[in-house]
This record gives C-alpha cells, structure tokens and sequence, in this order.
C-alpha cells in the first residue's frame, strides 16, 4: 500500500506542477480530477466494505499423506456496489509442528470470486487453513478497511491404517482378553474386593466387614480394586519434530487396525498441551474417532506423557505399548519394574536410545521391518 500512496502522490506533484507552469482551465481541471480521485474512491470503500463475506471450506474433510487437496476460498461482496478490492492473508498450520506457511491472496472487483490454495503433506496431521487477516481496498489502494475475519478449515492427514505386520500372543486371542480387569490397586470396585483392613476415620459403615470384626475384636471394612480397563495400553509420545511424530502416529495406528482385525480393543494414553489424556477403543469408528484427536493434539514444551502417566499411579495392565522417539535406559528401568509386560517402540531415533530386549526399533522407511518384531 506504500508504494501506491507514493505513486499517487507523485502523480499528484505533477498535477500541481502542470497547473503552476501551464495555468489554465485544463490544468486547473486535471488536479481537481487528481485531488477528488481518493475521495470518491474511498467513499466507495465506505459503502461498499460491509458487504464483504468471506468463507474457507476444504475439498475434503480427510487425505492421505502425499495425496493432493486443497482449500476453497469464496469471497462476495455486495452486487449493486461490490467492494474494489480484497486482501487475503491466510496461514498454513500442522497442529502436529512444523512452520507455518503463509499466502496473501487479491480479489478484484470483488463480487464474488473463487481461488484455491492447492495443499500437500508429507506427514500426517491436522492442516489447518486460517485468515490471518483481511482488508478491503479501494480503487487507488490508498485506504484500506478490516473485513471480518471468516472461521477456519481443517483437512485431517492421515496415517497409514495398514495392519501392521505384528504378532498376536495366544493370550491376546483369548475371548474378553481386550476387556481383562487387572486389580492392582485400591478403589471403588467390591466386585472383589482388593484388601480387608482396619477401619478408619470417614469410611462408610455399609464397607464393615461384620464377621471378621466380631472374630478379631476390630472394627475392619473391606477395600474395593481399582480396574485396569483395556489389557492392552498405548502409551504414546510425540516427537520434536513433525517427521518423528509421524512415525510415532503410524506405528500406533498400524498396530491398532491390527487389533482390530482380531477383535481386540484396547486404551491409549497421550498428552495434549500440559494434560495427559486418555481414551479407548474396540470398534473401528471408535478408532477413527480417537485417530482425529491424536492428530489435533499439539502437547506442551518440555511436557512428556511418560512422567505424566507415572505421576498418575495407574494401575498395571498386561501390556503396555510405549511408542516414542527417544528413550533413556534409565526410564526404560523403571518402566519395566513398575509394568507387568511392556514393549517399547523407539521410532526415528536411529542407533539413539535405550537398547535391550523390550525395545524394537521402528525406522520411517523400515516400519515393515520393525513392527513385525512387535508381539501385541
């Protein structure tokens, strides 16, 4: 816009030098001419720039990595006195990392236009399409007025959903296995109970195990279990950069499709921003579902959902899968003491990382090889 203000006034400078050495009426009519073009422009734009609708739509609402898409861009203005001109910034995001990209986008004459911003991931994700900013010009491009901004459009990059060439132990296999209750802990469930022992204060009364308190002379109230829900758990951690992170999520989704073609379910644990999450599934949509909230997930800095899942004291289930990039011997250590069967996924760290028999190493242009060392 700069630059046409300075043009503009150029323009005008000769005007006025045109009136001053050649002084008549035709002179004296160009710099009137000159003088009143930026009023009547903007007094358009005035008019005009309310009128403005922006909307951003995708061409479909999921791709594959590498398979085109894109992202509509529909501008209309009024018909009776359609805004000059519309400027356009919008930005290119993967909710999963990488930089953002940005386009600026015009309009003419805006009636109503149509432009399409072609798109293409590598890695899977969230790609988001959003406007930055947007303004309407006049003829001159001298002024310009904010357009409401219009809300943006996600198309979700997919994984490979490809069963994974993995192994299934025979106890895998075993009917209910996928909902197996493990009690480990303490809790809420008196289906069997985990422990009888001494009452305390606050305990309710309808917990008093009547029959043992008269044979011992103490009051003593039963303990419930805490369930571990789904035999299987997946633990997962997102990488630093968008290319770890996609193997983490394709390893998860290949070997959760597999599952699935046995009828298996299971629960998955990530973090998202400072908040580990956790979610679950037995069917395909379920699977789906949770697919679409793994690659929206963007956690913290510095934020891992191993510390996070160990400070929440969960109960053990008969196999954890821990898919991450990166991973010390001295974690390895205590996840193993502290779970009954886990296996360890270490994918794109390369000769990077813990090493022993727990962990299987998943390399982006080996996963084949890698998985099919995993037993699920």
């Amino acid at each position: 816009m700069a630059k046409h203000r300075l043009a503009y006034l150029a323009v005008l400078c000769a005007g006025a030098l045109f009136f001053i050495f050649f002084n008549g009426y035709l002179s004296f009519f160009v710099l009137l001419f000159l003088a009143a073009l930026p009023v009547v422009s903007l007094l358009w734009l005035l008019l005009s720039f309310r009128r403005v609708r922006i909307v951003l739509s995708a061409s479909a609402p999921a791709a594959e990595k590498r398979e085109p898409f894109s992202f509509r861009i529909q501008a209309q203005g009024g018909r009776l006195l359609p805004a000059p001109c519309l400027r356009l910034v919008i930005s290119l995001e993967n909710s999963l990392g990488g930089e953002a990209v940005r386009e600026t986008l015009y309009f003419p004459f805006c009636g109503r236009q149509t432009a399409e911003q072609p798109c293409r991931s590598g890695w899977c994700g969230k790609i988001t399409c959003r406007a930055v900013k947007a303004s309407a010009l006049d003829f001159l491009q001298l002024f310009s007025l904010p357009v409401r901004l219009p809300a943006p459009s996600a198309v979700f990059v997919l994984p490979s959903r490809e069963p994974a060439p993995a192994g299934i132990s025979e106890n895998s296999m075993l009917p209910g296995f996928g909902d197996l209750i493990v009690p480990t802990l303490p809790g809420s469930d008196f289906s069997e109970p985990f422990e009888v022992r001494e009452y305390r204060e606050g305990d309710p009364l309808h917990r008093i195990h009547w029959k043992l308190t008269q044979k011992t002379g103490r009051i003593m109230v039963r303990e419930g279990n805490r369930p571990a829900g789904r035999a299987i758990r997946f633990l997962l951690e997102y990488g630093p950069t968008p290319r770890e992170t996609d193997c983490v999520l394709e390893a998860f989704a290949r070997l959760a499709f597999l599952l699935l073609e046995h009828g298996i379910g299971a629960q998955v644990f990530w973090a998202a921003r400072e908040e580990l999450c956790a979610g679950d599934f037995g069917q395909e949509e379920e699977a789906g579902e949770l697919l679409a909230l793994l690659l929206s997930a963007r956690p913290a800095a510095g934020f891992t959902s191993l510390e996070s899942y160990q400070a929440e004291e969960m109960p053990r289930c008969a196999h954890l899968v821990y898919i991450t990039p990166s991973l010390s011997g001295e974690a390895l250590a205590r996840l193993t003491e502290e779970e009954q069967r886990v296996t360890v996924l270490l994918c794109g760290a390369g000769e990077r990382g813990a090493q022993g028999g727990a962990v299987v190493r998943v390399l982006p242009g080996e996963m084949n090889a890698g998985l099919a060392e995993v037993e699920l």
